[in-house]
């Protein structure tokens, strides 16, 4: 079994994909760069939030947890956002659509979130060294933060991409992303170091050749149309919010960068 320790004869890391939170190896983040990525929808919020003006943002794994986080923020600052079965929490400020992240919304405030699957993935995250959270609004962004980072300066830190997944099922559009993450980190100009050896597993394999294969289809129907033929597309469309499928396929709306902070735990732009 390949480990995180594993790399390339030219000492250059791997880049890793889980298409689970609990596929994820225990101990396999450790030392490594994780990458978060809930295209529907808690990334793609936690994106719009940032660049509307939020602070930051708070992820919770549950509505108390949340509520006692937002509590304990100076009063007049905290926005509590979230999801359970897609539809906003009762008592919450805003649900977990996008598009009502805006600036007039946002700015100086910080998102205390909670969801079902996006801000578990975050916590379940949390051995690795780094932590990023990525969405298709702030794909390229992203790609190259690692990119230069982690790849052509040689830190040495494999980096994971973890899908959060829909119930605990692989969704169609968090392997999506990550694949659309591995070609760009696989496409990076790197003196010494080929293409091929830069994926770590047959999971991060797959889901570039899914990648490669879709963005050929997209030359015949709209990029939102394909993130609404999966589990958590339908999901989104069945509880009437179909709009935020739209939103969530807007590629590199932000050119924006979105990692972890810790001690207090919290996502800033950076």
């Amino acid at each position: 079994m390949t480990t995180t320790a594993e790399k390339n004869p030219a000492g250059r890391p791997k880049v890793f994909v889980h298409l689970l939170p609990s596929l994820i190896a225990p101990g396999s983040l450790g030392g490594g760069v994780a990458v978060v990525v809930d295209v529907l929808r808690a990334t793609t919020v936690m994106t719009h939030a940032l660049a509307s003006g939020c602070e930051a943002v708070v992820p919770c794994g549950e509505i108390d947890e949340a509520k006692a986080a937002a509590a304990g923020l100076p009063k007049g600052t905290a926005i509590l956002g979230g999801e359970r079965g897609g539809l906003p929490i009762e008592g919450f400020d805003l649900g977990n659509s996008p598009g009502d992240y805006t600036p007039e919304v946002c700015a100086g405030k910080t998102l205390v979130m909670t969801t079902t699957n996006g801000t578990r993935a975050i916590l379940a995250s949390l051995e690795a060294e780094r932590i990023y959270i990525a969405s298709f609004a702030n794909l390229t962004a992203t790609a190259d933060e690692l990119a230069v980072q982690f790849l052509k300066k040689d830190h040495g830190h494999p980096i994971h991409i973890v899908c959060s997944g829909t119930e605990g099922f692989i969704s169609l559009e968090d392997s999506l992303l990550a694949g659309a993450l591995v070609a760009r980190l696989a496409e990076a100009k790197v003196p010494g170091y080929p293409e091929g050896a830069r994926i770590g597993n047959d999971e991060a394999l797959i889901v570039l050749s899914q990648w490669l294969e879709s963005e050929r289809s997209l030359e015949h129907r709209p990029f939102w149309k394909l993130l609404q033929m999966g589990r958590g597309g339908q999901n989104v469309t069945r509880i009437g919010l179909e709009p935020d499928i739209a939103v969530a396929g807007e590629v590199d709306r932000f050119p924006i960068i979105a990692e972890l902070a810790r001690d207090p735990l919290r996502i800033v732009k950076v």
